[in-house]
């Protein structure tokens, strides 16, 4: 194998492909960096066995090959190289040659033919849609997915979960919060849903970009394939049966706030700073008379945020983490939201003020009353 590439285009690439890479594989091969070098194209991949990324990129091909080098380092090496092209040569039958500007080195390979293959599986379900906006789902409700030593295992995925009505709905939860995320889509085939670890979808999320360009995803019985044109990631799907979230929808409302997002979240993180210190990050939110009051105490000392609203119905006092609450309104992109609720110990609910794009909900934390 000789070939020679662009070295800013070979660390961009190196860059997608090695977040598939994770110190926790027991297999050496699976640390390493698959390169395949064939007609007028370098053609990188990492995985972990559960998830695979994958990308092409021009080079001038002298020999045809394909090796398997070292991940971190390779990475890392020609992160730190200087000059603009850089030159891969195998030596021998386990080194080869890298060789950029006035740098020299030499890496130590695995045969290419010991890789593990992900299993080529053709999807019966496929959908398009821009990038910006399915990466935008996923960063709206994939933080709220359990964690990894969090409940059910089914639950530190997102679902996927296509509608009778041409949507598409990504849903997250932990416990604490629900995330609902919802958008048309055209779909080919007969629609199934599905449950995408976490990990994968942030790995996309990074990965897109918040373009008008179209990728295609595509859905088998135990996989998803993002197709972004040169760039590819395939993953398994988490197998069981997601819970039955619609049980958990708030379905009684006695009041109604509208008000500025960015106001509240500054409000939020103010508090924050004085509920961190207390054993449940509590902040206490007072909706009366058109005024949001949010008061946070600590040993060392308490806060009082005040923001203007526009109430409908009872007036209410609710306590929530600061955290659980503070990650929902972050995420949200509308200039305002509504927040909805029922008494003081059951969900609040933050929708949009018009259309039903997103849907979150959110436990609160019992107060005590003096």
């Amino acid at each position: 194998m000789k070939f020679c590439a662009d070295l800013k285009e070979m660390n961009e690439a190196l860059a997608v492909v090695t977040k598939a890479l994770s110190p926790n594989v027991e297999t050496p091969i699976l640390k390493g960096i698959y390169l395949s070098a064939y007609g007028n194209e370098l053609y990188l991949k990492c995985s972990d066995s559960s998830v695979q990324i994958e990308t092409l990129i021009p080079a001038v091909i002298d020999e045809e090959g394909a090796a398997v080098l070292p991940g971190r380092l390779t990475a890392d090496l020609l992160r730190k190289m200087r000059g603009t092209k850089v030159d891969f040569e195998t030596e021998d039958n386990s080194s080869v040659k890298v060789e950029t500007g006035k740098s020299r080195s030499s890496l130590q390979y695995f045969p290419a033919d010991t890789y593990p293959q992900m299993d080529e599986l053709s999807g019966d379900v496929t959908f398009k849609m821009k990038q910006g906006i399915f990466r935008s789902m996923i960063k709206q409700t994939a933080f709220c997915c359990a964690g990894e030593d969090e409940g059910k295992a089914i639950l530190r995925g997102v679902l996927m979960e296509f509608t009778e009505d041409g949507e598409l709905n990504f849903i997250a939860l932990d416990g604490f919060r629900l995330a609902k995320r919802t958008e048309k889509v055209s779909v080919k085939g007969n629609t199934r849903n599905a449950v995408v670890p976490a990990r994968t979808m942030q790995d996309i999320a990074n990965i897109l970009s918040d373009s008008d360009d179209e990728i295609t995803v595509t859905l088998s019985t135990t996989h998803i394939t993002v197709n972004m044109g040169t760039t590819k990631i395939k993953a398994r799907l988490l197998k069981g049966e997601y819970i039955n979230y619609r049980n958990i929808l708030s379905k009684k409302i006695t009041s109604r706030v509208v008000i500025n997002r960015a106001e509240l979240q500054e409000s939020l993180e103010i508090a924050s700073l004085f509920s961190k210190e207390t054993q449940n990050n509590l902040v206490k939110l007072d909706f009366e008379n058109d005024q949001l009051s949010i008061t946070a105490r600590s040993e060392t000392g308490s806060i009082n945020e005040a923001t203007d609203i526009t109430l409908t119905g009872s007036p209410i006092e609710i306590a929530f983490n600061s955290r659980y609450l503070l990650e929902i309104i972050k995420a949200i992109d509308d200039e305002t939201v509504a927040l909805s609720f029922n008494t003081s110990v059951t969900p609040c609910v933050a929708e949009p003020v018009q259309g039903n794009s997103f849907y979150y909900l959110v436990l609160p934390v019992r107060i005590m009353k003096n």
